[in-house]
């Protein structure tokens, strides 16, 4: 029962903290927002069993209405957008070992503004090959195909979203030694860009931004209760770019270290994630790049006070890579809190509410250059389940950017409905 424990608390957290790298990026990707978070058990969808596995698809259709499609600080455009967002997972139902595989999907298509238009899509699998009682072997694989919005200041003002892929693997060790787990994990990812025009068909050349990171994590998580551990990891990674010069002719390959201390909780319905401090630096090969380096809080918590009320709490910072002139990169810290209540079994209020702060590392000197950005988002709505396979979600989300750079700021009002599918 104790290395089951300790196995639950400390994977839970670890794939929280594996993800950093794609989640704090400027893209949103629709395909990861969900409007309903969790579902009461008389509402789940039960899935279809094939075998010893157990399949469960769905779909999102949904309308959003938003006030500024260009993300323009001036002259704001509206527009209708409808989605289409399928999903499916395939978990496998075994006393040992396990395999896991999901896709997404997001088509959208704007009313007015059709150059808007993109496909997103992702596959991920993750498994677990048991080969001792206290020793495991854990792997993952994903590829993304998304896009990136004109709000990105690297973007480069494109007359149509950039598209870009983003794939990687991973490759773990763990093994348990009574109250102590230890760790040892590689993964490896790469960014490509594809190229675009502006609106005046000036050619964007993004080759320069494609990328790939090795990494290497080392893990120890040590057992004080039942339901709790504390642990401890570092990180080192490299970034190594395609092209060995920018288009201002510096390198921006680097390497950086991480190093985190935390705690998790696994308390069944009550309390579980995990919460941690750390400290990550990242240093260029270019003589003239600052480091971007700084602390950071981490947590990944679900706490739930009543049977009937679920609060996620979100928090990450990690070095980040950019192509802005004058700056080596920045240091994005994020921080959201969800709120789920349950009015009524079938009636669910949601609210989310998040921040991230981009500082950039910036020995420019001068006003003309990007220093820092700040994003503040808000969301809130209702859900009806009409029953297990059915339901209907609307609201209103509000997203602001702040930057020292005029251009690179605005808002925006969105308001959608979402009606969704679940076998």
């Amino acid at each position: 029962m104790r290395m089951g424990r300790l196995t639950t608390i400390t994977g839970l957290s670890f794939l929280c903290l594996a993800t950093p790298a794609l989640a704090q990026q400027y893209f949103d990707p629709g395909l990861f927002q969900t409007a309903i978070q969790s579902k009461p058990a008389d509402f789940e969808a039960p899935g279809a069993r094939l075998g010893s596995f157990v399949f469960l698809p769905g779909a999102d259709l949904a309308w959003v209405h938003n006030d500024n499609v260009f993300y323009t600080p001036d002259a704001p455009q509206s527009d209708s957008v409808y989605h289409v967002r399928p999903y499916a997972s395939l978990a496998s139902d075994w006393n040992r070992h396990s395999v896991a595989v999901q896709a997404f999907g997001d088509i959208a298509r704007y009313q007015s503004f059709s150059e808007n238009d993109y496909e997103d899509w992702a596959l991920r699998a993750d498994g677990r090959l048991d080969v001792r009682e206290r020793s495991w072997f854990s792997a993952d694989i994903s590829y993304y195909h998304l896009h990136e919005d004109r709000r990105s200041p690297d973007a480069g003002a494109p007359a149509t979203p950039t598209e870009f892929d983003y794939g990687g693997w991973g490759l773990g060790y763990d093994h348990v030694f009574n109250r102590l787990k230890v760790g040892a994990y590689y993964n490896w990812n790469a960014f490509d860009y594809d190229n675009n025009v502006t609106a005046d068909g000036e050619f964007i050349d993004n080759s320069t931004r494609d990328r790939e990171q090795n990494r290497i994590t080392l893990r120890g998580d040590y057992q004080i209760g039942p339901e709790t551990a504390v642990f401890a990891s570092y990180g080192y990674n490299t970034i190594d770019y395609d092209e060995p010069l920018d288009e201002t002719g510096l390198s921006r390959n680097s390497d950086g270290q991480n190093l985190q201390l935390g705690m998790t909780w696994d308390m069944s319905d009550l309390l579980t994630g995990d919460v941690s401090v750390g400290y990550s630096r990242q240093s260029y090969d270019a003589a003239g790049f600052e480091d971007v380096s700084g602390w950071s809080l981490g947590a990944g918590l679900t706490w739930q006070p009543t049977a009937l009320t679920t609060i996620s709490l979100r928090a990450a910072g990690s070095p980040q890579e950019t192509s802005q002139s004058g700056t080596s990169g920045y240091f994005s810290r994020l921080y959201s809190i969800r709120l789920q209540q349950e009015l009524h079994p079938r009636l669910l209020f949601n609210a989310r509410a998040a921040v991230t702060d981009n500082d950039y590392a910036n020995p420019g000197l001068s006003d003309t250059e990007l220093a820092s950005t700040q994003v503040r988002r808000f969301d809130i709505g209702m859900s009806y389940l009409f029953n297990r396979n059915l339901s209907l979600s609307g609201g209103y989300g509000y997203e602001k950017q702040s930057a020292n750079q005029a251009r690179f700021r605005y808002d925006v009002n969105r308001y959608f409905l979402v009606l969704g599918l679940e076998y």
